[in-house]
């Protein structure tokens, strides 16, 4: 019986602990600003080396819209996604997200150490 709910319990568990589609929400935490609440689905694809690119989309009218991708790299180890982007004024930001299972939590940490955006999302088929 035990061996039978390990077996199946691997079999569920996606062999690639990023890649794959994942859904939620991307909260502001800076207002007033441009950014905006959305709910997003990212689409994270393996480069190799523990590198991915993640294609972000926001949800428009029930149609996805994309927005932009990040070249990310995966820290097994700390179970750890993380990237850096800029803005179009050319200021940092860094992107860091914490893969645990079907879930990954995140934020975006823009110039001076602000948390800009907060991310949840959830792995989906």
């Amino acid at each position: 019986m035990v061996s039978m709910l390990i077996a199946a319990l691997l079999a569920a568990a996606p062999a690639d602990p990023v890649a794959g589609r994942w859904e939620g929400s991307s909260l502001c935490q800076v207002r007033p600003s441009p950014c905006r609440d959305e709910h997003v689905v990212y689409h994270a694809a393996a480069t190799g080396g523990g590198r991915y690119t993640v294609r972000m989309d926001k949800m428009v009218g029930g149609e996805e819209q994309e927005m932009g991708s990040l070249d990310a790299a995966y820290d097994a180890a700390s179970g750890t996604l993380s990237a850096e982007t800029r803005d179009r004024a050319g200021r940092p930001g860094q992107w860091v997200f914490k893969v645990a299972g079907g879930t990954m939590e995140g934020r975006l940490v823009i110039e001076g150490g602000q948390v800009y955006r907060l991310i949840s999302v959830r792995r989906t088929p």
